[in-house]
């Protein structure tokens, strides 16, 4: 077999190649600060890709990242990893412990677990250890439903993908914390790469995720961070992400030589100025151009106003997963046009137009019963879209979100409010005077950070001023496809310096999907949601 690396997917762009051969000269080591949009998913797959093809072994892969990005990773593994390269890549779920247990006994080691685990299931993929809890799972070959998992020899990529979240608890468990049995989980597993994705969310010295992923680094020989904005709020976020890269890069030499990791005390006094009250506040920086060489060592910086070779936009589909509550309700309504609430309370319909409208609700979490009042089904939706516009596109100024629901946009207005974002919503009922005040204001080049929420029938036409973003979330669409191209125009259109990503907020195999299709092939959409609802093949 050719251990020759040739890219799968869409060529690659030329800041894509160069974080590639960067990473192959650094072995391993190094942030790729991309803006978002700009695929440091597909770079990072492609330095995996060339490790496997060159190792013996199946390269070992630990992922952490944001909500919005787990199912990312493992549907492009199949899109990006060469067909030569069996891989097998999921989002490990269940509880923290559960989540240790399976992580562990994908490295072959077992933890010494209070519960029993079947013998069968001890470093076997083909029994891998709860692998059909997985949240979501990919795999290449395919797996055997009765079998299990699989890998099919050498190369090969086993990846592992957790939420930031799973980092961040310290529960006392017996004599250990829930940290420590983590950092146990990876010591087992033996990752060959740890990538961690929006590293700046890691950026805060003292908190729980950012002192585990510091603990863990040491133990995995290949460290990769991707962000797009790696100073979110000043230079001193540099240092927790860098003790992540090189714990020593920042850090001292003895007269003897030999190299002593870095302390955030000495790098807040090496580059920060310090004054106020009791002289503790930061008041300003120093020797930023000497941080900034440091950085250099290990970054690779790719800007969308600098990538000339980019489209001029570019889709991205953000899976969301249904909580159980809301995977029922929308069962329910799919099979027999009604769903229970509450013990008392029902939602159903009598017509098939009105229930393709109820299960677009369902998975945007909400569903009004059958006297009128809207209940929350559940916040899947929101928190994915939450974690997209505060971690993946924290560094934008202007974000825009259309959705066509009175009643999601009102659950995304209370999730996304918080310092430093200033939220604005803009309904068919926003009085005329407010709405042209809101767009002047966003589309003006004030530096405060301004997120729009619109309604997609009511910002679709006619508006001039959204092209001061570059992202735009779709969180739920019109049935009517010109609804969909003109809200794209208002971002996409003279006026626009930067390429356009469009960002679409859906839950696999709901008519999320069938509405998204239907917009792009530029079919029946009633026909699409039919065939859905009966189960009809297409």
């Amino acid at each position: 077999m050719s251990n020759i690396f040739r890219p799968k997917g869409h060529p690659r762009f030329a800041h894509q190649r160069i974080g590639l051969n960067r990473l192959i000269k650094q072995r391993g080591v190094g942030a790729l600060l991309f803006d978002p949009g700009l695929g440091k998913t597909a770079t990072t797959i492609d330095y995996l890709s060339v490790l496997a093809l060159k190792s013996s072994e199946p390269v070992k892969v630990l992922v952490v990242c944001p909500l919005a990005a787990v199912d990312t990773w493992v549907k492009q593994m199949d899109e990006y990893v060469p067909d030569e390269i069996s891989f097998w890549a999921e989002v490990l779920s269940g509880s923290l412990v559960e989540r240790a247990e399976a992580l562990a006994a994908r490295g072959g080691a077992m933890m010494k677990s209070s519960r029993p685990v079947p013998k069968k299931c001890q470093g076997d993929y083909s029994q891998a250890l709860y692998w059909n809890r997985s949240m979501a799972l990919s795999t290449r070959p395919e797996r055997d439903p009765k079998k299990g998992p699989r890998l099919n020899g050498s190369p090969a990529i086993i990846m592992e993908v957790l939420n930031l979240d799973t980092f961040s608890r310290r529960d006392q468990m017996g004599s250990r914390t829930m940290a420590d049995v983590m950092l146990d989980a990876i010591k087992r597993f033996g990752p060959d790469v740890m990538v961690v994705d929006e590293m700046h969310k890691i950026k805060g010295v003292g908190t729980n995720v950012s002192r585990l992923i510091g603990r863990a680094a040491p133990h995995v020989p290949r460290r990769i961070g991707l962000t797009g904005t790696v100073m979110p709020a000043g230079p001193l976020d540099v240092f927790a992400q860098w003790r992540f890269l090189d714990q020593f890069a920042f850090g001292t030499t003895t007269a003897e030589g030999r190299r002593k990791p870095a302390t955030f005390g000495r790098f807040r006094e090496k580059y920060a100025q310090m004054g106020g009250w009791m002289g503790k506040e930061v008041v300003g920086y120093q020797r930023l151009d000497e941080m900034q060489d440091i950085m250099a060592q290990l970054a690779i910086v790719a800007r969308k106003e600098d990538a000339l070779d980019l489209p001029e936009t570019t889709d991205v589909t953000i899976p969301v997963h249904l909580s159980t509550a809301e995977s029922k309700a929308y069962a329910d309504m799919k099979k027999d046009l009604a769903t229970r609430l509450t013990q008392n309370v029902h939602a159903s319909t009598h017509s098939r137009l009105t229930q393709m409208m109820r299960l677009r609700q369902i998975t945007s979490g909400h569903l009004p019963d059958d006297t009128g009042e809207m209940h929350v089904v559940g916040e899947s939706k929101v928190n994915t879209i939450r974690s997209l516009v505060h971690d993946t596109l924290v560094g934008e100024q202007r974000v825009v979100i259309f959705a066509l629901f009175t009643q999601e946009i009102r659950m995304l207005e209370k999730a996304l409010s918080m310092k430093g974002t200033e939220v604005q919503v803009i309904t068919g009922g926003t009085p005329m005077d407010e709405r042209m005040e809101m767009r002047r204001k966003f589309g003006s080049a004030t530096p405060s950070r301004i997120v729009m929420i619109a309604q997609i029938k009511t910002m679709s036409l006619a508006v001039n001023e959204l092209v001061t973003a570059s992202h735009a979330i779709f969180a739920s669409m019109s049935q009517q496809r010109d609804d969909y191209i003109q809200a794209r125009d208002r971002l996409n259109r003279l006026g626009q310096k930067n390429p356009v990503t469009f960002w679409h907020a859906v839950a696999p195999g709901t008519v999320d999907e069938v509405v998204l299709q239907s917009h792009r092939d530029r079919s029946s959409l009633e026909k699409a949601m039919l065939e859905h609802i009966q189960g009809w093949e297409s």
